[in-house]
C-alpha cells in the first residue's frame, strides 16, 4: 500500500470516528407529551426548563404526533405502548403528567387547597418508566398552593433531567451483547396451561398489593403487569415491570409478587422455571361512608324482598 493510500485510509478513519463521536454527543431529544387534569400551566413550566437542558421537540409537532398515534391520555402504559408513542413523537425521552388543584373541606368554616402532580419520565427506546415523581402541596388559598407546586415542579424537573442524563450515559457505554430470546410468557392464574405438558405453579396464598396514599389522592385506577420468573426451586426470580402505573403502585406490585410462595411449575412431572405474566388491578377502595351506604342499601333490599307477597 503506497503512502498516499495510507494517508487517505487514516483520514477516512478519523472522519468516521469524528462522526460517530459527534452522533454520540448529540443532545437527547426530549418531548413534553401530555399533562392531564389542570396541567397546562405545569406542562408549560416543565417545557421551559427542559428547553434549557435538551433539544426539545416542538410542542405543535408533539400534539400532532400524539393525535396521529391515537393517544387518549392514559398514564398507565405498557412498555410496548410507551415505545410506540415515543417513536411516533420522534423523541428519545418524554414526560407525561397530571396536575390538579383540589379544595379540601375540613368543616363548615375550614378548608384548604391542595396541589397535586405526578410526573412520568419515559425512555422511548425501551418504553420503560425511568422515573416517577409525586408532588403534593398545601396552602390556605389556591395561589399559595399553586406557587408551592411550581417550586416543586422545578425541583422535580432536576430529577427528571438527571435520570435522562444517566440513561443516556448508560446507553452510550453499554456494550451490545447477543442474548438468547426469553422463554414464552404465559399468564398465570389462567384457565388452562398454555403449553403442552406444562402444569402451572400452585400458589399457597392470594396476596393483594396495597393501594398507595399517592394513588388515593387522585383516585387512580390502573393495572400493573409484571413479567416474573417463578423458579424451579420455588423462589421468585427476576421481576420486570411490563405495564407501569406510577404513584407507588409498581413498587407495591413488585413487593407483593416477591412475597408469593408456590409449588413450582412442572413439565412432564419435573419442576421447571416459568416466565409468566402477573397482572394486578388497582382502584381506590370504598370509604367507610360508602361501605355503610352499601350496607344500608342491602338491608333495604332485604326488607323489600320480605314484604313481597309469597306465591300461592
Amino acid at each position: 500500500m503506497n503512502r498516499l493510500a495510507i494517508i487517505s485510509l487514516v483520514l477516512v478513519s478519523c472522519c468516521l470516528l469524528f462522526c460517530i463521536c459527534a452522533a454520540a454527543q448529540e443532545p437527547a431529544r426530549v418531548a413534553i407529551a401530555d399533562f392531564a387534569g389542570e396541567g397546562q400551566a405545569a406542562a408549560a413550566l416543565v417545557r421551559q426548563m427542559a428547553a434549557q437542558d435538551f433539544t426539545l421537540v416542538d410542542e405543535e409537532l408533539v400534539r400532532a404526533a400524539m393525535r396521529g398515534a391515537g393517544y387518549t391520555g392514559s398514564l398507565n402504559l405498557s412498555r410496548d405502548e410507551a415505545r410506540a408513542l415515543g417513536m411516533s413523537i420522534g423523541c428519545d425521552y418524554y414526560l407525561l403528567g397530571v396536575a390538579r388543584m383540589v379544595r379540601r373541606i375540613v368543616s363548615a368554616e375550614e378548608f384548604y387547597y391542595e396541589g397535586l402532580a405526578g410526573l412520568f419520565t419515559v425512555e422511548t427506546r425501551t418504553g420503560r418508566l425511568l422515573l416517577f415523581d409525586f408532588l403534593r402541596t398545601r396552602g390556605g388559598n389556591e395561589q399559595t398552593a399553586r406557587a408551592q407546586l411550581d417550586e416543586q415542579l422545578r425541583q422535580s424537573w432536576k430529577k427528571s433531567a438527571a435520570a435522562i442524563v444517566a440513561a443516556v450515559r448508560q446507553n452510550r457505554t453499554a456494550s451490545e451483547t447477543i442474548t438468547q430470546a426469553p422463554a414464552a410468557v404465559i399468564e398465570v392464574f389462567g384457565d388452562e396451561p398454555q403449553a403442552q405438558g406444562l402444569a402451572q405453579p400452585i400458589f399457597y396464598q392470594h396476596l393483594k398489593p396495597g393501594y398507595t396514599e399517592a394513588a388515593e389522592s387522585l383516585s387512580i385506577i390502573a393495572t400493573v403487569e409484571l413479567e416474573v420468573v417463578f423458579g424451579a426451586d420455588g423462589r421468585v426470580g427476576e421481576v420486570e415491570v411490563r405495564r407501569w402505573a406510577g404513584f407507588g403502585l409498581d413498587e407495591s406490585a413488585v413487593a407483593t409478587v416477591r412475597r408469593l410462595r408456590f409449588k413450582p411449575a412442572e413439565r412432564d412431572g419435573r419442576p421447571v422455571a416459568l416466565r409468566a405474566l402477573v397482572r394486578y388491578n388497582f382502584r381506590r377502595p370504598p370509604s367507610a361512608a360508602q361501605l355503610k351506604e352499601e350496607e344500608e342499601r342491602l338491608k333495604r333490599s332485604l326488607r323489600e324482598a320480605q314484604r313481597q307477597p309469597k306465591p300461592d
